[in-house]
């Protein structure tokens, strides 16, 4: 009797662990989710709400406002966000006082560069070609094609971010994952993590 009911509270606990790591991640899912939407909308301001607070220690919120706006709307470029969606979320680990979980996800991006300006069939190919190879360098050659027909670019970029949570439960908020920008990521996240970039 004793050992059914080791067994029965060991399964318990179990269940327990497995539906607490499930709930928690799915929470980063659903709440990164909705960063993305508001990003994919323009509505930059409530996408905001996602973003660590340190990370505006360091770039001031109003400012990084400016900037996704001028992307968005930028007369030189149609850029278009599809699709956007958690491809993974790992285990959560708690350092110092903060919970932290690695997400990877992805994206399809539709970028058209709107040229007005009169150039040579030449000029057009090394414009078109140094668009490419820049591209191919961010998200990848495999990952990247031009559509001649279009003159759009579509690249399927796929990306990880860190979820911070104080509690490590809910209220998760992201920091995006840019190896170029390691010196603020060195700011605001622990070593141990940094370390792996």
């Amino acid at each position: 009797m004793k050992i059914k009911n080791k067994v029965l509270t060991i399964l318990f606990l179990t269940y327990c662990t497995v539906g607490f790591t499930q709930d928690y991640k799915k929470n980063i899912e659903s709440e990164f989710t909705d960063y993305l939407n508001y990003i994919v909308n323009m509505e930059f301001e409530k996408s905001m709400d996602y973003i660590t607070p340190e990370f505006f220690e360091i770039i001031p919120k109003v400012q990084l406002i400016i900037v996704l706006k001028q992307t968005f709307s930028n007369p030189a470029m149609t850029f278009e966000i599809i699709d956007p969606k958690v491809i993974s979320v790992q285990d959560a680990e708690k350092i110092e006082a903060k919970h932290y979980a690695l997400l990877t996800y992805s994206s399809q991006m539709n970028i058209k560069i709107n040229n007005d300006l009169e150039e040579t069939e030449q000029q057009t190919n090394n414009r078109l070609s140094l668009t490419k190879a820049s591209f191919d360098q961010t998200f990848g050659a495999e990952n990247v094609s031009y559509n001649e027909e279009t003159g759009i670019y579509n690249i399927y970029a796929k990306k990880d971010a860190y979820a911070i949570s104080e509690n490590g439960n809910t209220d998760w908020k992201f920091l995006v994952i840019e190896k170029s920008q390691k010196v603020i990521l060195e700011k605001i996240l622990p070593k141990t993590l940094t370390d792996k970039l």
